[in-house]
């Protein structure tokens, strides 16, 4: 019986494979839509700014909680007739993809393989308006706490989706903050719960990779443990590095959406130092053969999981 070190490694030798091959496949650049909530902390309404939030060399556009599209902490509404106002999406007043819950941030629509950049710049560039693109330093994990907790209430969460089956990796950057570090959890699908509750602890046990149930956004999210996909894993030991920081690789399905948490890596605390971030979406295609190889294999794992748990 294969063992689940093994499994992994050949994983990841097939996604190696994938990557290598994936260019003889297709250079072409992906038509890639962003979109972007256009509104601040407790639902303000930021769709006319055009102040660049780093001028003054300290990010501008704080407050904490930002994301909500349907008014403040108020229940999930009809995502053709949001309170927030978007850009890059069917409607000013239209969510992403359909989505109905209450909070969301961003999303990013590829049209075949490339890269695509989410950040308060790439609005401007696009639609003429800074969004407020920004996570505290310690949303996923928060070194102030001396622990692996993070904490959602500066947490913020995207949707992807491609029209290709491939491979998929986030890259993140801070916009002003050094040392920068962010981790992510990655779901299969979209949270369709009526409320969320911003205020809150989640993934308060990153650092143990097998600890997946911690990972879970909470806050009456209907994202599952079963949804998770990819994450980072982060370290409470100094002499055993942190997996998955700042750049994360998933396989996508084609027209799945998937949903994208971000935040700070023990840059600092979530209470007061939010910052900007860069994310660098890139994919590249993988063949239906490898996929299907990928998939297995991540079943097999599984299957040994819960063999071992019942043992």
């Amino acid at each position: 019986m294969l063992k689940k070190t093994t499994l992994a490694k050949a994983i990841a030798y097939a996604l190696a494979g994938v990557a290598l091959s994936a260019g003889a496949i297709s250079n072409a650049a992906a038509g890639v839509t962003t979109m972007y909530n256009l509104t601040t902390s407790s639902g303000d309404d930021n769709s006319a700014n055009t102040t660049n939030p780093t001028a003054g060399n300290s990010w501008a556009l704080t407050g904490n909680t930002d994301g909500w599209i349907y008014g403040f902490a108020t229940p999930a509404g009809n995502p053709a007739n949001t309170v927030a106002k978007w850009v890059g999406t069917t409607g000013t007043r239209h969510a992403p993809f359909g989505y109905t819950a209450p909070h969301l941030n961003w999303a990013i629509d590829f049209n075949g393989a490339g890269s695509g950049e989410i950040s308060t710049f790439d609005a401007f560039n696009r639609y003429g308006v800074y969004a407020d693109i920004d996570t505290a330093r310690g949303a996923w994990s928060d070194q102030a706490l001396g622990g692996a907790s993070g904490w959602r209430h500066d947490l913020d969460v995207g949707l992807f989706r491609s029209n290709i089956t491939g491979l998929v990796t986030l890259n993140a950057q801070g916009i002003l903050q050094s040392g920068t570090n962010f981790g992510f959890t990655v779901f299969r699908g979209m949270n369709t719960a009526p409320d969320y509750n911003h205020h809150g602890g989640w993934n308060g046990n990153n650092h143990n990779p097998t600890a997946t149930n911690s990972r879970l956004i909470g806050g009456g999210v209907s994202l599952t443990l079963a949804d998770i996909v990819a994450f980072s894993v982060g370290s409470n030991n100094p002499a055993i590095p942190p997996v998955g920081i700042n750049t994360l690789s998933f396989l996508a399905e084609a027209n799945q959406v998937y949903t994208i948490a971000i935040g700070g890596y023990r840059n600092g605390s979530w209470v007061d130092t939010i910052d900007g971030y860069r994310l660098t979406v890139s994919q590249v295609p993988v063949p239906g053969a490898i996929w299907l190889f990928g998939t297995a294999l991540a079943g097999l794992m599984g299957f040994q999981r819960r063999k071992a748990q019942k043992a």
